[in-house]
């Protein structure tokens, strides 16, 4: 028979137990519990774009809902930080180069955020070098033969950048100094009207990814001088890294990146769930065949690293457009 006290003991028993129960499915299921954002510090059809559409299509099948790719684009990639360093939802998060967290504050006499303390980083999809290219009626078939024709006094040479300091412009002017010689920048809004004077042989270089300029090199409309980059790039196996040319350090290393950050005030078992399925998009096949169709090789690292990754970059890129004299405007 049981007695009065063992029925209150047992009640009190599974009152515990379903309380418990209740509070680790609730923790489980705090996150995602709706409609998850992905801001893109790029315009549609942008290689970012793509890339956020498509983790967005695998993201959703793992995490059971929908995941919406917004796209924010402008002012450096700096309205889409700011839109996810303000964010309170614990379901916004941002996919961007390095432009909005490196080079912002370089250029930007203010920024609504601190990019060194206003987001967690979670993992690094991809990465890519890119290519120095030239118009093919340019004298130089090599990085060499460009120094070789810089120093011997036959050679004024311009470049086309994506605007005050961006990649074009920390590679350039740093190769300059280190090779002692002087090249000049011609400013853009981004690559592709740098490409197209280039091109019309209106400017002598500029920079691409290795995926888009392997057609034009084939075709004979460009002429590929350098890649920055740790290792050649896959699309052009025959063109040799500035490392190889002698320029190694870290800025001629540096690979364009594509990652994922979130605010840093969202929960850490948040972060540790997207980072964790994050990486297991970017193992996917189908996510490492997508990167290697646009460009770009698959990273999938972890926070810590993505994190040590990013102090890097901060270490040497804001000091060295201090240095170049780049203004923020």
């Amino acid at each position: 028979m049981t007695t009065r006290r063992q029925f209150l003991a047992n009640i009190s028993v599974g009152t515990v137990a379903l309380a418990t129960t209740t509070h680790i499915a609730w923790a489980r299921n705090t996150f995602p519990s709706r409609p998850v954002r992905l801001v893109c510090a790029s315009p549609a059809g942008a290689p970012i774009d793509a890339i956020s559409r498509k983790l967005a299509e695998l993201l959703s099948r793992r995490l059971g809902v929908a995941v919406v790719v917004e796209n924010k684009a402008g002012a450096v990639g700096v309205l889409a930080a700011s839109d996810v360093a303000r964010s309170t939802d614990g379901h916004s998060f941002l996919v961007t180069t390095n432009s909005p967290l490196v080079t912002a504050p370089s250029v930007m006499k203010s920024l609504p955020y601190d990019p060194a303390t206003a987001f967690a980083l979670i993992s690094k999809v991809g990465a890519s070098p890119v290519v120095l290219v030239a118009n093919p009626g340019f004298k130089a078939n090599s990085l060499a033969e460009l120094v070789a024709d810089f120093k011997s006094g036959k050679l004024k040479a311009t470049y086309g950048s994506w605007g005050p300091g961006t990649m074009p412009v920390q590679v350039m002017e740093s190769f300059a100094r280190k090779a002692g010689v002087k090249v000049t920048e011609i400013p853009y809004r981004g690559s592709p009207p740098a490409l197209q004077d280039v091109l019309a042989n209106q400017v002598d270089m500029t920079f691409l990814s290795p995926h888009v300029a392997a057609p034009m090199i084939a075709e004979g409309k460009l002429k590929p001088l350098a890649v920055v980059g740790k290792h050649r790039a896959k699309s052009l196996p025959n063109v040799q890294t500035f490392p190889e040319a002698g320029f190694r350090d870290f800025i001629f290393t540096n690979a364009t990146w594509a990652g994922v950050a979130g605010p840093a005030r969202m929960e850490r078992a948040t972060l540790d769930r997207m980072a964790s399925e994050i990486q297991a998009c970017v193992r996917d096949p189908a996510m490492d065949g997508f990167l290697a169709s646009i460009g770009f090789e698959a990273v999938g690292n972890t926070p810590a690293a993505f994190n040590a990754e990013f102090r890097a970059e901060l270490a040497v890129i804001p000091p060295l457009l201090r240095d170049l004299g780049v203004v923020p405007q």
